[in-house]
This record gives C-alpha cells, structure tokens and sequence, in this order.
C-alpha cells in the first residue's frame, strides 16, 4: 500500500508556475460575467406551486355557484275589516208601540283568493230603552213582535252567527279609479246614474263615496274619495262630533231619503281627522219621531279595524260555512 502511494506521489505532475497577471485579468473577466436572473432561480424553485395555485383558482371559477337560498313565499294580504252595527226598529202592536235595538259585529277578510264574511256575530236584539222594556213586558216578552207598518216580524233575542265564503280574488271596484277628486266625483256619478230625481242621485253619489272610503284603496285615493264627497250637492261638513264608544272626529252630512219607518234624518260620516280612515257611519234624526229626540242615531256602522292584514281569517266555532243565515227578520 505504501509503495502504491509513492507510486502515486511521483507520477504527481509538476505544479503550474503562478502569473499574477494573468490571474488579475482572469478575476476581472469573471466579475464582470452577468449574473443568472434571481426570477429564474425562483421560478424554478416556485414554479409547479404556482401552477398549481393558478389550477385551484381556475377550477373555483368555474364550479357553479350554490343557489341563493329559497326565500319563503310572503304570506297573501287581507282587507280586514270588523264592525259593529246596530239600528233601531220600531215593533209592536199600533197601541202599544215600543223600540227595539239590533245590534251585531260583522267582520270582512277579503284576499286574493277568497272573501270571508263574518255576521251577526254576538248578535242580539233587545229593547232599546227601559221605558221600552217595560213595554215590551207589557206586551207579554214576546219572541216576535210585528213591525210597525210593515209586514214582517223581528225576532228577539240572541241572533246565530253566520258565515260566507266566496272564492276567488277580492271585489273592489274602487281600486282603479282617479286620484283627482273633481275626476273621481264624475266617475261616481256616471257610476250612479241618472236614474230619479237630482236629491236621490247626489245621495247615492255621496253613499258610494262613504263605501269607497272603507274598501281596500291606497290612501291618496281615499283623500280624494272624501274631498269629492265634500263637494256632493247638499252635504254640510260636520264639527267635532262625538260617537256612542266616546271617540270623536269631523265628517260630512248628507240628508237621507225616507224610509219606511222614519222620515227627516240625514246619513253622517265620521273621520279620524289624523288618520284619514273612516269611523262611523250612520243616520240621526233631524227631526223627533216615535218618542226618538232630534239628533238620536237610528243606524250606526262603527269601524273598529280598517287595516291590510296577513292573519287568516278566525272563524267563530261550530257555525257551518255557507249555510242560510237565521234572519232577525220574519215574513208574516
């Protein structure tokens, strides 16, 4: 092994003389070589990285994008309306005379896709004062007692509720017309036609202003359903005037053909005055008749709820849906 190693020695070639010079201009040339590009080195070393993140990019673009989430239908509107109604009747045999009240809550929901009538809900019929109760027992606490110069007979006591369903969208007629109140007044009565005498078509004209004003319509055509009724020949504006619950408001007053009970009264709406939607409706003497003192309401409409609703409508219990209503009302 030594001698392999000397061999190795001696056929070692001489080392090459040293020239300084030549290395000086040999280290210069190789300094001012150009540098490899730093951005090669890193595209090498970074590269498949970025193709790969460029692949991920590309594929999250072109996957389909998730469906907004389904929102829920919103639930259908209803016109909803409840009232209270009650009006006078004279009944009773012509020498013993005596006033009778009939008084019941009606409810309306009317909707896209049906109408539901609610009436004589908590109905009754009673006398109307003490003195008229008195009579009545005098008269022995019928259960029918005949109409004063009629040809029916009233039923005292409890009514039976009733209910109707119409299906399909909601009635209104009004929803279409003018905004402009003079417009709208001529629409009205072309509606009401030329039918009777001048009086019977203003009231009529004025009647179906009052109804519009209760119906499912935007709020500028209700402004102008009562500025047009303002302007009905023979209506008066009303004061403040206060109702039988105690509330108060302003309105208009319109004389009221006969009927055939009582003559001289006028047909009176009351308007929430900050609202704009109607309180009541109803007729008041203008003149005393059957013991009634001027200014007594014989009819009286209150509107307790006019408003849009998503509440289904509440039925009242046990009452079956279209069936023939029990009429207070009895032909002889």
């Amino acid at each position: 092994m030594e001698d392999l190693l000397k061999d190795l020695t001696q056929a070692k070639p001489p080392a090459p003389e040293v020239d300084p010079e030549r290395m000086e201009r040999d280290l210069a040339r190789i300094i001012a070589m150009p540098q490899p590009a730093k951005i090669r080195t890193s595209a090498r070393r970074f590269g498949p990285v970025l193709v790969a993140a460029a692949v991920i990019a590309l594929a999250v673009v072109l996957l389909p994008r998730p469906a907004p989430p389904v929102q829920p239908a919103a639930p259908p509107q209803r016109w909803h309306v409840l009232t209270q109604k009650w009006e006078l009747m004279i009944v009773g045999e012509p020498t013993n005379p005596y006033t009778v009240m009939l008084s019941a809550t009606e409810e309306r929901w009317a909707g896209t896709d049906n109408q539901v009538d609610v009436t004589q809900k908590n109905g009754k019929v009673e006398p109307f004062s003490s003195d008229d109760e008195a009579r009545w027992e005098t008269a022995g606490k019928p259960t029918e007692a005949p109409q004063l110069g009629g040809h029916s007979s009233v039923r005292i006591g409890p009514m039976q509720p009733a209910v109707r369903k119409i299906d399909g969208p909601e009635p209104n007629p009004f929803a279409g017309l003018p905004t402009d109140p003079v417009e709208l007044k001529k629409t009205l009565q072309t509606v009401t036609g030329d039918n009777g005498s001048q009086d019977s078509l203003h009231y009529r004209t004025a009647m179906l202003a009052m109804q519009m004003m209760t119906a499912n319509i935007s709020d500028d055509r209700r402004r102008a359903a009562f500025e047009a009724l303002k302007t009905v020949d023979g209506v008066r504006l009303l004061d403040r005037t206060t109702l039988r619950d105690g509330r108060s408001g302003t309105g208009v007053a319109i004389p009221a053909p006969p009927t055939f009970q009582f003559t001289g009264f006028e047909t009176q709406l009351v308007v929430n005055p900050e609202t704009g939607l109607p309180m009541a409706r109803r007729n008041v003497l203008t003149a005393p008749q059957h013991g009634l003192p001027v200014t007594t309401p014989i009819f009286e409409e209150v509107y307790l709820l006019l408003e849009r609703t998503t509440i289904d409508p509440i039925l009242p219990h046990g009452v079956v849906v279209n069936a023939a209503p029990e009429s207070p009302i009895i032909e002889r």
